[in-house]
C-alpha cells in the first residue's frame, strides 16, 4: 500500500473515533499528532540527528559536513539549545520560542543572542529550537539536527530533544574516544535504539588517543554493537580542516571520507527508500497503538460501569453486616448494661434498709424515683446512642474503605497492565514514535484507585441526612412508663413484702422498662441504619459518576461502549484477514 494513502487512512480513522478530541481520553491525540508528523515527513528530506556528550565534537563534525562554520563549537553545548540545520537558498537563522513567537536574523545574530544568555536556564526554558538555513548542496537531501550535549540536557529540553527524535530517520552518535564505556551514555544509546532509528556511531578525537583506532571500534562493537548500524573512527578536527582546505589526504586520514561515503551510499543515494520504510514502520506502530487505546478505553469504561452497577449490592451487603452487628451490640447493652446502675442502687437500698421501717420505705421510694426518672433514663440512653453513633460511623467507614482499597487495587493492576501492553508494543516493534502517547494512553477519567475514594468520602455527607437523635425521640414515650413502675414497686413496699419479694419486683419492673425500650429502640435503630445505607448509596453513586464519568451520564457511557465495541470488532476482523 502507498505510504501516503495508508497514513491518510489512519488519520481519517482517528478523526472518526468517538475518543477523538475528547479531553477525557487524551491518549489518542498524541498518536494523531505523530501521524500528522509522519504524513508531513513523506514530502521532506531525510532527517539526521547528531547526538553525544559534551565535548564529543558534534559541532565540529557538523561544520565538516556543511563545509563551513555553520554550528559554533561551543554554543550548542553551553546553551543547551536544539539546532535544526537545513538547506535554504538564502542564509538565515530563526529562534523559535515555545509560545509560538520567533526571532529572525542572520546566523551570527542568533548565535550572538544565544551567547548573551549563556547558561540562562530561564531564557532557554522558553526556547524551542533554532532553525538555521544555509545554501549548501549537502543539505538538499539531509536535514541535520544538532542536539544538546547529554550532560546539559535538563528535564525540560530532554523532552524537546525526545520530541525531535520523532522526525529523525538516522542518528549520528558522536562518542568521545577518550571516554568510551560510560554507563549513562550507553543507557541513552539503548533508549534511542528502542525508537527504531538506525544509529551510526562516530568515535571522535582518535587523533588524541594512543593505540590502534580499531581497538576502540572493537570495544564499542562488543558493548553496543547490537544497537549500531556501523562504527567509524574519526578526527572531526582534521576532517573540518581537510574540508576547508580541500585537502583530500587530510580528509582520508581523518576518517571523514569513509563516513561520508557510507552516508552517501546508504542514506543520500537511497534517501527515498530509507525514509519511506522508516515512515511506514512508524505508521504501523501508531496504528497498533490506536487499536490498543480503543480496546483499553473499552475495557476501562466497562469496568467503571460494572463498578457503578455493583455499588448498590456492595453497600447493601456491608450495610447488612453493620446492622446485624449494631443490633446485636444493642441487645447485649439492653440486657446487661442498661439500668444496671439503677438495679445495683435499688438492690443496695433493699439490702441495707428495714422493710418494715417507714423511713426505709420512704428512702427506697425516693431512690426508685431517682433511678427511674425520665431524666436519668434519657441520659443513659442518649449516652449509649452517642457512643453507638461513633462506633457505627467508624465501622461503616472501615467497611467502605475496605471496598475502596479492594477496587483501587483492581484498577491499579489494570492500569499497570495497560501500560505494560503499550510498552511491549513499542519494544516489540523497535519503535517509539511519541512516548507521550504511551504515557497518556490510559483513560484519564478516573483511571486508578484515587477516583474511588467516594467510598470513604461519602460517610459524613450520608450520615448528615439521618441521625440517632430522631430515634431517641421515638424511644422516650415508652420510657415514661417507668413512672408507673415506681408506683407498682412502692405499692408492694407498703404492703410490707419481704426483701426477696422487693428484689423480684425490681427485676420485673426493670425488665419491663428494658423490654419497652428495646421494642422501640431496636426498630428505630434498624431504620436509622437502613437510612444511612440508602443515603450512602445515593451519595456514592452520585459522587462516583461525578469523579469517574467525566461529565457523562450512565446512558452516554453505555452508548460510547457500543461505539467502541464496533471499532474493536472491526480491528479484530481486520487482524483475522491479515492472518
Amino acid at each position: 500500500m502507498d505510504v501516503r494513502t495508508y497514513i491518510d487512512g489512519l488519520l481519517a480513522r482517528a478523526e472518526q473515533s468517538p475518543l477523538f478530541g475528547d479531553k477525557a481520553f487524551p491518549g489518542l491525540y498524541p498518536v494523531y499528532r505523530d501521524l500528522q508528523l509522519l504524513r508531513a515527513k513523506v514530502e521532506q528530506p531525510l532527517h539526521a540527528a547528531i547526538i553525544g556528550e559534551v565535548k564529543a565534537g558534534k559541532s565540529t563534525l557538523i561544520n565538516a559536513f556543511a563545509g563551513g562554520d555553520i554550528s559554533p563549537t561551543d554554543a550548542t553545548e553551553t546553551t543547551a539549545c536544539i539546532m535544526k540545520i537545513a538547506y535554504s537558498p538564502e542564509e538565515k537563522a530563526v529562534l523559535h520560542f515555545r509560545d509560538g513567537t520567533e526571532r529572525e536574523g542572520s546566523v551570527s545574530d542568533i548565535y550572538s543572542l544565544l551567547e548573551e544568555h549563556h547558561n540562562d536556564q530561564d531564557f532557554f526554558g522558553h526556547c524551542d529550537y533554532v532553525e538555521v538555513g544555509r545554501n549548501l548542496q549537502g543539505l538538499r537531501h539531509i536535514c541535520l539536527i544538532d542536539t544538546p550535549g547529554l550532560e546539559t540536557i535538563t528535564t525540560a529540553n530532554e523532552s524537546r530533544t525526545t520530541d525531535y527524535f520523532q522526525s529523525v530517520d538516522v542518528v549520528l552518535w558522536v562518542f568521545n574516544g577518550n571516554y568510551l564505556g560510560q554507563s549513562d551514555v550507553n543507557e541513552r544509546v539503548r533508549q534511542v535504539a528502542q525508537m527504531g532509528k538506525p544509529i551510526v556511531a562516530v568515535i571522535n578525537r582518535i587523533d588524541q588517543v594512543d593505540g590502534d583506532p580499531q581497538d576502540l571500534v572493537d570495544y564499542l562493537d562488543d558493548s553496543l554493537g547490537i544497537y549500531l548500524e556501523e562504527i567509524f573512527p574519526l578526527s572531526a578536527r582534521k576532517a573540518y580542516e581537510g574540508v576547508m582546505q580541500a585537502d583530500q589526504q587530510l580528509r582520508d586520514e581523518s576518517g571523514f571520507t569513509d563516513l561520508y561515503t557510507y552516508l552517501d551510499e546508504h542514506i543520500e543515494r537511497h534517501v527515498d527508500d530509507v525514509q519511506l520504510d522508516s515512515i511506514m514502520k512508524s505508521a504501523r506502530v501508531l496504528e497498533d497503538k490506536m487499536k490498543l487505546l480503543h480496546r483499553q478505553a473499552l475495557d476501562q469504561i466497562e469496568r467503571k460501569l460494572h463498578t457503578y452497577m455493583e455499588l448498590d449490592e456492595q453497600i447493601q451487603y456491608n450495610g447488612k453486616m453493620l446492622s446485624e452487628k449494631a443490633l446485636s451490640q444493642t441487645r447485649e447493652w439492653l440486657l446487661h448494661t442498661f439500668l444496671s446502675r439503677a438495679e445495683g442502687a435499688l438492690y443496695s437500698q433493699i439490702g441495707s434498709g428495714n422493710a418494715f421501717s417507714s423511713s426505709s420505705q420512704d428512702e427506697f421510694q425516693q431512690t426508685l424515683r431517682q433511678v427511674l426518672s425520665q431524666e436519668r433514663i434519657r441520659s443513659e440512653i442518649e449516652g449509649y446512642l452517642q457512643q453507638l453513633s461513633e462506633t457505627i460511623r467508624s465501622d461503616w467507614q472501615g467497611r467502605l474503605s475496605g471496598i475502596d482499597a479492594e477496587l483501587s487495587h483492581m484498577y491499579e493492576q489494570e492500569q499497570e497492565k495497560n501500560q505494560m501492553e503499550m510498552a511491549r508494543l513499542s519494544l516489540s516493534m523497535q519503535e517509539n514514535t511519541g512516548m507521550e502517547s504511551v504515557k497518556n494512553s490510559v483513560l484519564a477519567a478516573g483511571a486508578a484507585g484515587g477516583a474511588l475514594s467516594i467510598y470513604s468520602a461519602v460517610v459524613a455527607p450520608a450520615a448528615a441526612h439521618v441521625t440517632l437523635g430522631a430515634a431517641v425521640s421515638t424511644i422516650m414515650p415508652p420510657v415514661l412508663l417507668a413512672g408507673a413502675a415506681v408506683g407498682l414497686v412502692t405499692g408492694y413496699a407498703r404492703s410490707r413484702k419481704v426483701k426477696t419479694q422487693q428484689r423480684q419486683q425490681v427485676r420485673e419492673v426493670l425488665g419491663m422498662v428494658r423490654d419497652k425500650t428495646g421494642a422501640t429502640l431496636l426498630p428505630a435503630l434498624k431504620t436509622y441504619l437502613e437510612e444511612i445505607c440508602q443515603a450512602t448509596q445515593t451519595e456514592a453513586k452520585r459522587d462516583f459518576v461525578e469523579k469517574n464519568f467525566a461529565g457523562r451520564s450512565v446512558q452516554d457511557l453505555q452508548q460510547l461502549v457500543e461505539q467502541l465495541k464496533q471499532i474493536v470488532r472491526q480491528d479484530e476482523a481486520d487482524l483475522r484477514v491479515l492472518d
